[in-house]
């Protein structure tokens, strides 16, 4: 299986691996692009530490709990990258899929002062 059979689902169960070997799941939203996986999240999370250390990742359809929906995919990362070019098109993909949601959330980030370092994980077949 691809990860373009998944198709361009609500939320993936992204599943990085620890040094050790052992998997971490994490429900996220994404944004499908000509068979890749776009996944938006801040740039010092810990999914972002495992996939820097060790780029083999599998995803599947979750819930918003991260309740797995579908067969698990192989995939790898392929960059992670925080230039302010990939973030305006990702926050407008992210914009057009989930209009309300976004907003909202943007809002609160800026009020916290969380809006920043936010990085960009593309995800491919391996």
């Amino acid at each position: 299986m691809k990860l373009s059979d998944l198709g361009n689902p609500k939320y993936i169960a992204l599943e990085t691996f620890r040094k050790n070997g052992q998997g971490v799941k994490t429900p996220v939203w994404t944004v499908a692009q000509e068979g890749k996986l776009l996944v938006w999240t801040p740039g010092d999370s810990w999914k972002v530490r495992r996939a820097r250390s060790n780029p083999r990742v599998r995803v599947a359809r979750c819930d918003m709990r991260g309740n797995v929906q579908g067969p698990w995919v192989e995939g790898v990362v392929r960059s992670i990258s925080g230039d302010e070019e990939t973030k305006r098109s990702m926050a407008g993909l992210l914009r057009r899929k989930y209009p309300f949601a976004v907003a909202v959330l943007s809002l609160i980030a800026v009020i916290r002062g969380t809006n920043k370092g936010q990085v960009v994980i593309e995800i491919d077949d391996p």
